[in-house]
């Protein structure tokens, strides 16, 4: 299996499939409302935040990946949080990251694993650094968004 399969494969695991992690993104956030997904531990960012950041991430890890500019006229701010709190919206946030998530396993799946070690324009790192980064970034949200509905 090559590696971009590998981490293709991974993301896919971690949003809906058996991860070696035993939890899923789908499995926690199909059962938080939007009331829930709005509740902070003190100073904490909120699950909405984190869904969104890891949206932010993903597209701007896709874009690096198709050697496009990062951020574009339109992008929403790392880790936003609407003024609007309700479900629709927050239905909204979670077809977004689901996309995210399917969007970024594909281009990942398409990427020339012969510029793996290529480092891509604009940034200091080779493209196996963001793509291995991607899942270790997902999985550790992943545990505060677990962390998070738990004690909300």
């Amino acid at each position: 299996m090559s590696f971009t399969k590998h981490v293709a494969d991974s993301l896919e695991r971690l949003y809906n499939g058996e991860p070696w992690i035993g939890v899923t993104f789908k499995e926690h956030l199909i059962r938080v409302d939007a009331d829930t997904a709005v509740k902070r531990i003190h100073d904490s960012n909120c699950i909405w935040q984190i869904v969104n950041h890891l949206i932010w991430w993903h597209q701007r890890v896709d874009r690096f990946l198709h050697h496009e500019a990062p951020e574009q006229d339109g992008d929403l701010p790392d880790f936003y949080l609407p003024e609007n709190h309700g479900p629709d919206n927050w239905h909204g946030a979670l077809g977004r990251l689901e996309h995210s998530f399917g969007t970024m396993s594909a281009t990942i799946r398409q990427f020339p694993d012969a510029e793996l070690f290529d480092t891509l324009a604009g940034t200091d790192n080779q493209a196996i650094y963001y793509m291995q980064g991607l899942i270790d970034h997902d999985a550790y949200h992943l545990g505060q968004i677990v962390l998070l509905h738990k004690y909300s």
